[in-house]
């Protein structure tokens, strides 16, 4: 009896070793312990079906938008940083999934995800207002020709807006994280604005004079980019992180 006493003593501490091995399983169940986990875990499933099987590249907007669910939860977080313990299908699901995960970060590190950034803004009506318009005015940036004034002056708008200012601070991750980092690079080399600067009313000389070889028709400055000048991931209904993301 003494023996079998000591025995159960020590289990905790096998459990916890053996544990260490599988700790993502120890992550799951804890996930379905809390209600709140467990829906936005089942919802991440099936929105990121795709992606965890490996058979899709690209991260739909309705499985970043999961995975933020997710992220929100209390035992969310665990399930991104667990240890696979070398299972060949968590790895597997890992390696799939990580171009899709938002980056949290905590507020004196500088900035957050721009994937989160992006929900928190779109969640946000004055935010989403000036996103609208920043795509209308800013055609020219993404291509790294120019920032015109009225482009200037929608970032300036919304960083007087909370949310946009989590957009200046974001740091670019997911699928789209190459193209997003080559946008702020053309921001912070052709816009030049500074937190709360103030813009003038009179137009950039870019906006005036324009290169020998530029056609002038092709760059309206109140008309949008058209839709065929615009990169492939531009055309779907949801605008890619990339492209709403402020200069650093």
């Amino acid at each position: 009896m003494k023996c079998w006493c000591s025995a159960l003593a020590l289990l905790p501490w096998v459990l916890v070793a053996l544990d260490a091995q599988l700790i993502c399983w120890q992550a799951l169940l804890r996930c379905h312990d809390e209600p709140e986990c467990e829906l936005a875990y089942n919802q991440y499933l099936v929105a990121c079906e795709g992606n965890i099987r490996g058979t899709r590249r690209q991260c739909p907007s309705h499985c970043i938008n999961a995975l933020i669910r997710l992220n929100h939860t209390r035992s969310g977080p665990d399930l991104e940083t667990c240890d696979c313990a070398q299972d060949p299908e968590c790895l597997s699901a890992k390696r799939s999934i990580e171009p899709c995960l938002p980056r949290r970060h905590p507020s004196d590190a500088g900035g957050i995800g721009c994937m989160e950034a992006r929900q928190r803004c779109e969640e946000d009506s004055n935010c989403h207002t000036s996103l609208t318009a920043y795509l209308s005015y800013c055609g020219q940036l993404f291509n790294g020709r120019k920032c015109s004034s009225k482009c200037k002056a929608t970032i300036q708008q919304m960083l007087f807006i909370p949310n946009g200012m989590l957009l200046n601070r974001c740091v670019c991750d997911g699928v789209e994280r190459p193209f997003c980092e080559v946008v702020k690079e053309n921001m912070s080399k052709l816009c030049s604005i500074g937190d709360h600067s103030v813009i003038s009313d009179q137009p950039d000389t870019d906006d005036i004079y324009e290169d020998e070889d530029y056609d002038p028709k092709s760059d309206k400055e109140d008309t949008p980019m058209p839709p065929h000048r615009l990169p492939p991931s531009l055309h779907a209904s949801k605008t890619p992180l990339s492209l709403l993301l402020l200069s650093h």
